[in-house]
């Protein structure tokens, strides 16, 4: 079994480095057009390897499990909500983003609502869901896998920002300015300040 399990964490880690590589050098070398992809065969390959990468992390997860057994309960007493509210959150980010702009359609800027809070809560979302996986899974391994998510998500926001910069301008650069690329001290100010006002 611990041949599946070595076999899970190698997919992910070359899934993982080809994706990094690439997404680094088309920051590098913005005219690749492979991140946001210029055409569906960059995308694909994309879409590939990251979700490779995600799946090998899950198979990680499950494999710790089941060969050292179920841990015990408070890894799941913290890490199932975390993963639970951090799939309902980029479910919320994903609906208000929109499916088109999800996919790089230039459907309009969006600011409100959940992405008042950061620029990216989808992947905030989806690197709060691989720590709770690693927590239930009580796996050091998995936790250095979200780390390598967390890597991923650096270089697509970095490639993303400039395809919106060219297409939206001075709006995202006002929108960069007072909205984090993922979380900081400016969200929970912005977090206090509704909750307050709805109180």
């Amino acid at each position: 079994m611990w041949i599946i399990e070595v076999g899970a964490l190698g997919v992910a880690m070359l899934a993982g480095g080809v994706l990094l590589g690439l997404l680094l050098r088309n920051l590098l070398r913005p005219e690749t057009g492979f991140w946001p992809a210029a055409n569906p065969r960059q995308k694909t390959i994309a879409l590939i390897l990251f979700r490779t990468y995600c799946a090998a992390m899950v198979v990680e997860a499950v494999l710790m499990l089941w060969l050292y057994g179920s841990g015990s309960w408070p890894q799941y007493v913290i890490g199932l909500p975390i993963m639970g509210g951090a799939y309902a959150m980029s479910l919320w980010a994903y609906k208000r983003l929109g499916k088109e702009n999800t996919y790089f359609a230039a459907g309009g800027l969006v600011t409100g609502g959940v992405y008042a809070y950061s620029r990216n809560p989808g992947y905030v979302a989806s690197l709060a869901a691989a720590f709770g996986l690693a927590v239930v899974a009580g796996s050091w391994t998995v936790l250095t896998l979200a780390a390598g998510l967390f890597g991923i998500y650096f270089l697509f926001a970095l490639n993303e920002e400039r395809w919106l910069k060219r297409g939206y301008g001075r709006d995202f650069v006002r929108y960069m300015r007072r909205t984090p690329r993922f979380l900081d001290h400016r969200s929970l100010a912005r977090a206090r300040e509704d909750l307050a006002a709805l109180l």
